[in-house]
């Protein structure tokens, strides 16, 4: 993504999170005021959603800050066994977004709590569930896991929140270097994806045709790194046996 595209979508974001808070404080201070009315705690309860929703934005602004400031680095790892380059993804985004489902659920319980003072029933329940549901997708139990890209000598493993996807070499045909990151599958193959953790916290980890489709914005090396060493394991299939060892770092990180 270009810089000036980069430097319109964070100003796009920050006027989002200025209105949000331009709207939240006063029906906030509304509610609080009001507090022992209908009306009132409604305009408490709404306050709080659009100031947690707020505070859910500025924090991926900070994290993607500091991510632009110390990028992850890439390692290497143990994959079940088998050594491999690993390409890390920053876990602040993800813990930014798990906790703001967090504030949004307790704000969903406190409506809940509200509608039934109010004996308004059937908004007691409907929150009551939208509270259940937003607090076991966030997986703050430890069920999401920013994860990230794995490049074994036999294949490919990606974690995003809540699937991994895993290719064999022999199965991949091709990548893209640009955000997101396709990896291209033979027709024939698709590629092994699994659930670890709760659904709705993660895009659709491979494509209809079997498209692999990584987000690299918040990994090691970036598209770049990445579609370079899944390129050269393509093109070049006797590179994969370094793939785990020094040789498969970066120059600056290899030791001597």
């Amino acid at each position: 993504m270009s810089g000036p595209r980069q430097t319109g979508l964070r100003a796009l974001s920050w006027l989002g999170m200025i209105i949000l808070l331009a709207i939240g404080l006063p029906l906030l201070g509304a509610g609080l005021v009001g507090v022992g009315t209908g009306r009132g705690r409604s305009l408490l309860v709404a306050g709080l959603a659009l100031l947690v929703c707020a505070a859910g934005g500025a924090g991926q602004e900070v994290v993607a800050r500091r991510v632009r400031r110390a990028p992850p680095q890439p390692r290497l790892a143990q994959l079940e066994g088998e050594a491999a380059l690993h390409l890390p993804r920053h876990p602040g985004p993800t813990a930014v977004s798990t906790w703001t489902l967090v504030g949004l659920a307790a704000v969903a319980a406190l409506a809940a709590v509200v509608a039934a003072v109010d004996s308004a029933w059937g908004w007691t329940v409907t929150m009551a569930v939208v509270a259940l549901l937003l607090a076991w997708s966030s997986g703050v139990a430890g069920g999401v896991r920013a994860g990230g890209l794995w490049l074994s000598p036999t294949r490919l493993v990606h974690e995003d929140r809540t699937s991994r996807v895993e290719l064999s070499w022999d199965d991949v045909t091709g990548v893209v270097p640009q955000q997101p990151m396709p990896v291209l599958v033979r027709p024939d193959r698709s590629p092994l994806v699994t659930r670890t953790g709760p659904r709705g916290r993660s895009w659709r980890a491979a494509t209809r045709d079997g498209t692999l489709v990584v987000d690299t914005a918040h990994l090691a090396g970036g598209a770049e790194v990445a579609a370079y060493v899944i390129a050269r394991a393509i093109t070049d299939p006797a590179s994969r046996a370094a793939l785990g060892t020094e040789h498969s770092l970066p120059p600056d990180q290899a030791r001597a």
